[in-house]
């Protein structure tokens, strides 16, 4: 229950190496006091591995662009996650696992990611043309990463 006595449903996040409050409050469109408030924290130290409650959120009320994706012959959460550049954990966000077959022909939503994975071939100037992105805008978003490849850094 939130504050206004409406039933919320939530997602398991398990905590990676790099998370932190900030980051993951920021991926799931929520704040760092309410993710403290739903897991009961004691501290902002966060270890990879832990598992995380995040509030589900529809689509509509994310503040994520999204869109339609049609499934394929061969299509795995997986594989959507890879080709669509996605985490696996908001298709599980704005998606049913439990009702989706992957059949060929089914629709999911994809969130457009506002997470880029650093590439062995990027340079700071790619990263800013691919993203679209401002030098002060990813600056500010990610002070704490390294443009490493294999990073993820949030738009």
């Amino acid at each position: 229950m939130n504050n206004y006595g409406l039933r919320v449903e939530y997602v398991e996040y398990s905590v990676k190496k790099g998370d932190s409050l900030y980051a993951i409050a920021k991926m799931f469109n929520t704040t760092v006091s309410e993710l403290i408030d739903i897991n009961m924290l004691t501290s902002n130290t966060l270890f990879p591995g832990q598992v995380l409650l995040v509030p589900k959120k529809n689509a509509t009320e994310s503040g994520f662009d999204y869109y339609t994706y049609t499934t394929v012959d061969g299509d795995t959460i997986e594989r959507i996650s890879d080709k669509e550049n996605v985490d696996p954990v908001l298709l599980g966000l704005y998606n049913d696992f439990g009702k989706l077959k992957l059949v060929p022909g089914q629709e999911m939503t994809i969130p457009k990611s506002n997470v880029y994975t650093v590439r062995s071939d990027d340079t700071v100037d790619s990263v800013l043309a691919a993203t679209n992105k401002s030098a002060i805008e990813l600056l500010r978003a990610n002070a704490s990463s390294w443009l490493k490849t294999g990073n993820k850094i949030y738009l």
